[in-house]
């Protein structure tokens, strides 16, 4: 029988439900413990009814196995299903992506007992997601004062950088006056002990169906591992109305003369770079598979390129390979002007590594930095900036060179099947939903061909 306590507290009246089942290994009663608290006024008669109600539930879903302990908030459970995915070997960055979110998830719903999320809850959480200022990588932080000012006499930059805690490429953007993320801002900030360095800028917008449904997944996992190991009676987030996720939208490719224009200026450029911005556009690889990439995984006899690997970033460890986006590996064929590079730069780091010695960090790896080691994916995209910049060229990313050569490869007649095997797609429907306007392409062309080999020539 359930034994019930009435608590006085300054939020009110609560009653303490307490429920003795068996005894442990040493003989010891086992207790489990609910809090109750009405939420409405009640005469005495519906109270003691109420509280007879729920204590007699309580008892009940004990018997029948479930842990219905309320004590336990969302983000006490959520930091257990984390410590799961580590055990059964998620991936660093999707462990890392998980966190983030589930933070974010915390700020909203964390204190809440995970036996009172309602699919409300989770709706109201969504509908305030959706709202504009909910997307906050949006703004930024900009110098509030002059950081070249700031930099002590005598002092370097990189000297500079480790004091602040952050990257010598961060104070490098500072001193240019550029924008740097609120994160790293409040790091600076902290360590130099002052709080007027930065200014914020740009307004922040709702975020996406589709990241909605990102932090929906997560929820719903957690919810379900508490549903499995039978702490709540059923999962709320299967009950929730989830925003509509918008079409694919048509993946952005360079033109042709883009594409010359940027070849033209890489022939200035010096000969990593350039035969790293070559291999994205020859292959359509990720930023972190071809920095993974390795001089044994190049077979220069068959001009193929071995992808098994991909390296990230993050804070917590640092740059790691990883495997790659789908876990598959795959060889992907190179033009011989791209396997020029290549041998080109191989060479050009066997001289480095003899000029440096000891100095040189021999990793293998393809890309590296002066010293062989390995690159920082962030890295890749300043330096694309830089060159756009010198160039006059549009803003370009890494992943505009994938996309990019998927679209030249399909709207020339390549079958999506193949394309899919390059880019790594682990179903080719995504190739086809992403670059159906090159698909689209091909087909006017196949018709063109039909015209001009049968009806032209009918007609002569």
């Amino acid at each position: 029988m359930a034994s019930i306590r009435k608590i006085e507290g300054k939020h009110g009246t609560a009653y303490k439900i307490t429920v003795t089942l068996g005894r442990d290994s040493i003989d010891r009663q086992i207790r489990h413990y609910k809090t109750w608290k009405p939420e409405k006024p009640m005469s005495a008669r519906e109270l003691n009814r109420e509280l007879q109600r729920v204590a007699t539930e309580f008892e009940q879903d004990l018997i029948n196995g479930f842990q219905a302990d309320n004590r336990q908030t969302f983000a006490e459970y959520a930091a257990y299903c984390y410590t799961i995915r580590e055990q059964r070997g998620d991936k660093p960055q999707t462990l890392a992506r998980v966190r983030r979110q589930t933070e974010r998830i915390n700020e909203y719903i964390g204190q809440i007992p995970i036996q009172e999320i309602r699919p409300k809850t989770l709706n109201d959480l969504y509908k305030k997601l959706s709202e504009p200022g909910a997307c906050r990588w949006q703004v930024f932080a900009l110098p509030a004062v002059d950081f070249n000012a700031l930099i002590p006499e005598g002092e370097t930059r990189k000297a500079f950088a480790e004091k602040c805690g952050v990257y010598g490429n961060l104070i490098r953007r500072l001193c240019e006056n550029q924008p740097i993320s609120r994160k790293n801002a409040a790091i600076i900030e902290e360590k130099l002990g002052r709080k007027d360095l930065f200014k914020l800028t740009g307004e922040g917008k709702a975020l996406s169906p589709g990241t909605v449904r990102d932090y929906h997944a997560i929820i719903s996992t957690v919810l379900g591992q508490a549903y499995k190991e039978m702490i709540i009676k059923y999962n709320p987030a299967e009950r929730v109305t989830l925003p509509k996720k918008k079409r694919v939208r048509e993946s952005k490719t360079l033109q042709p003369e883009q594409l010359k224009a940027l070849l033209a200026a890489l022939e200035a450029e010096p000969l990593p770079f350039r035969a790293l911005i070559t291999l994205f556009i020859s292959t359509g690889c990720r930023r972190g598979e071809a920095l993974a990439l390795t001089w044994e995984k190049v077979d220069f006899d068959r001009r193929e390129i071995l992808i098994d690997k991909s390296m990230i970033y993050l804070p917590e460890t640092g740059i790691q390979s990883g495997t790659t986006k789908t876990g598959n590996s795959r060889k992907v064929a190179i033009p011989k002007e791209t396997a020029e590079l290549l041998r080109r730069l191989r060479a050009r780091q066997a001289e480095e590594r003899l000029k440096l010695g000891d100095l040189w960090k021999n990793s293998n790896l393809v890309f590296t930095k002066w010293d062989g080691a390995p690159m920082n994916p962030g890295t890749v995209n300043l330096e694309l900036d830089e060159f756009c910049k010198r160039h006059d060229l549009p803003h370009i990313n890494p992943h505009l060179f994938r996309h990019s050569a998927a679209s030249i490869l399909l709207s020339n007649g390549v079958d999506a099947l193949t394309v899919a095997g390059m880019l790594g797609h682990s179903d080719v429907s995504t190739t086809l939903d992403t670059y159906a306007h090159a698909i689209d392409e091909a087909k006017r062309k196949t018709a063109d061909c039909i015209s001009e080999a049968i009806f032209h020539k009918k007609n002569a």
